[in-house]
């Protein structure tokens, strides 16, 4: 096996693996969107704020800060992570949003909360698998057979 062999194997590989961690990632990440909305509670809760990456000041894309009343009547404030541009919501909108009982910080906002993250890493995920796992089992038939 030459070089350029060896590289495009190891080329196979990492993208296959590649693929096939993202698919991973955005499985376990919707499942676990979809435990807390089917086992969580349902609340309304209203947009106060909007937020900024501090990493990245210059940026234009900006999550929410939503105020909600969990089961026992106690203000909670949740922080969103998905970052968008345009803002996914307005101050003063009301949303709807799933919480867990033990984990009242863990808190799923109805919208692209829902899906962005794992539908992205699952389109990543795809478009690696589809390139590099067909072309890594073609290598492998080759030194096979």
């Amino acid at each position: 096996m030459n070089t350029t062999d060896k590289f495009w194997l190891l080329f196979c590989i990492l993208f296959s693996t590649v693929g096939i961690v993202c698919l991973i990632i955005s499985y376990n990440l919707w499942n676990k969107n979809r435990q807390i909305k089917t086992k969580g509670i349902e609340k309304m809760g209203v947009v106060i704020a909007h937020h900024q990456k501090k990493q990245i000041p210059t940026t234009t894309a900006l999550a929410v800060v939503v105020q909600f009343m969990d089961e026992n009547n106690q203000p909670r404030v949740f922080y969103s992570t998905t970052y968008t541009t345009p803002v996914m919501f307005q101050i003063g909108e009301t949303v709807k949003l799933w919480y867990l009982k033990e984990k009242p910080a863990e808190v799923l906002l109805k919208g692209k909360d829902e899906w962005l993250i794992s539908m992205v890493l699952a389109g990543f995920g795809l478009i690696f698998s589809l390139i590099g796992l067909p072309a890594l089992l073609k290598e492998l038939f080759r030194m096979v057979f």
